[in-house]
C-alpha cells in the first residue's frame, strides 16, 4: 500500500509598509492598503510628523506595528545638542552623510545606543506596547558597529525580531540603475556580516526578504514574482516541511503634499512622488493577489517569525 505524500506547507508572506507616521496623507493610503489586505503590517517612524495620530489609528484597526529605527532623517528623539548623530543644523546626517561619518569614525556608538533606546521608549509610549520588531530606516541596522549596538539594545528590551535585507537573486534585476545597485549590494554585504551578530543575541528575521528591486515604478507584477521566485528557489528544498516566512518591503501611501509631513525637515521627494500611489495600486491589484495564491502563500505578520 503506497503512503500518502505529505502536502506542501503553506508559507507566510509578510507585506510591510515602511515609513508609517511620516505624514497623514501617506498614512491614509497605508491604512487603505491594510484594510484591503494589501499590507499586513507597518513600521513606524517615531519622529515622523504624524506618528501620534498614526498610532491611534493603528490601535483602532489592530495593525501590527514595528519600529522603523531612524538614524538618518529629520530630528533625533534623544535630545542632546552635542550628539555625533547630527549636523551643524541639528538634523540627522542623512542616508549617505551618516554612513560617511560612521566610516570616518565621527559617530560615537554611545550616541547610537542612546538614540535607539529613546526611539524604543517613544514607541512604547505612543503604542502602549512593544514593537512587533525593529528594523532600520534605510537599513541602518546592518551597518558595521551599529548592528552590534542595535542587537544588544534589542536584547535589553526583550525584542527578538528584525529585518535582514538580503534579496536573493538581486543581481538578476537588470532594470535597477547601476548607481542604485551598487548601494543595494553594499548594504546586502553588510547584512550578510550582521547575521552573526543577530544570531549571537538570538535576534530572528524572516527566512526570505524581497522588495529592494521593486520600489516605486520598478514594482511590477513580473518583477515581484521574479523576486519571490528567486527567494523560493534559494530556500525551498525537497524536504521543506515547515512553513517559511518571507517579507516584502513596500512604500505605499497617498502622496505627501509640499509643506506637510516629514521627520522635522519637511517632506522629501520620495514621499511626494506619485510612486507611492503607484505601489498602492499594484499591491491592491487582483493580479498580485493571484500571484500570492499561486505561490501557496498565506498572509502573515512578524508574529509568525519563529
Amino acid at each position: 500500500m503506497s503512503q500518502c505524500k505529505p502536502s506542501a506547507p503553506r508559507h507566510r508572506l509578510i507585506i510591510t509598509a515602511d515609513d508609517f507616521g511620516y505624514s497623514a496623507e501617506r498614512d491614509g493610503g497605508i491604512i487603505e492598503c491594510f484594510l484591503d489586505g494589501a499590507v499586513t503590517g507597518v513600521v513606524l517612524l517615531v519622529n515622523g510628523e504624524a506618528a501620534e495620530q498614526a498610532c491611534a489609528i493603528a490601535r483602532k484597526h489592530g495593525i501590527p506595528v514595528g519600529l522603523h529605527l531612524n538614524l538618518t532623517e529629520g530630528y533625533p528623539v534623544y535630545k542632546n545638542e552635542h550628539t555625533s548623530l547630527i549636523n551643524s543644523d541639528g538634523f540627522l546626517r542623512g542616508k549617505f552623510g551618516f554612513r560617511e561619518a560612521l566610516q570616518d569614525g565621527k559617530i560615537d556608538l554611545c550616541d547610537v545606543k542612546k538614540e535607539i533606546e529613546a526611539q524604543i521608549e517613544c514607541f512604547q509610549t505612543l503604542m502602549e506596547t512593544q514593537p512587533t520588531h525593529v528594523d532600520g530606516h534605510q537599513h541602518v541596522q546592518v551597518l558595521p558597529g551599529v548592528c552590534d549596538v542595535f542587537a544588544e539594545t534589542l536584547a535589553k528590551y526583550g525584542i527578538k525580531r528584525t529585518r535582514l535585507p538580503i534579496q536573493y537573486g538581486l543581481n538578476n534585476s537588470n532594470w535597477v540603475p547601476k548607481l542604485h545597485m551598487d548601494f543595494f549590494q553594499q548594504f546586502e554585504q553588510q547584512a550578510e556580516e550582521a547575521k552573526t551578530v543577530f544570531q549571537r543575541y538570538n535576534i530572528r528575521y524572516p527566512d526570505g526578504f524581497f522588495g529592494t528591486s521593486t520600489m516605486g515604478s520598478h514594482m511590477t507584477i513580473g518583477h515581484l514574482e521574479q523576486a519571490l521566485t528567486a527567494a523560493e528557489n534559494k530556500l525551498y528544498g525537497d524536504t521543506t516541511t515547515s512553513p517559511l516566512t518571507f517579507e516584502l518591503m513596500t512604500h505605499p501611501g497617498c502622496c505627501t503634499s509640499p509643506g506637510h509631513g516629514g521627520c522635522g525637515g519637511g517632506p522629501d521627494d520620495f514621499s511626494q512622488s506619485k510612486d507611492r500611489e503607484y505601489e498602492m495600486s499594484v499591491l491592491r491589484s487582483s493580479d498580485w493577489k493571484k500571484v500570492i495564491a499561486t505561490h501557496n502563500m498565506d498572509l502573515g505578520s512578524y508574529k509568525d517569525v519563529k
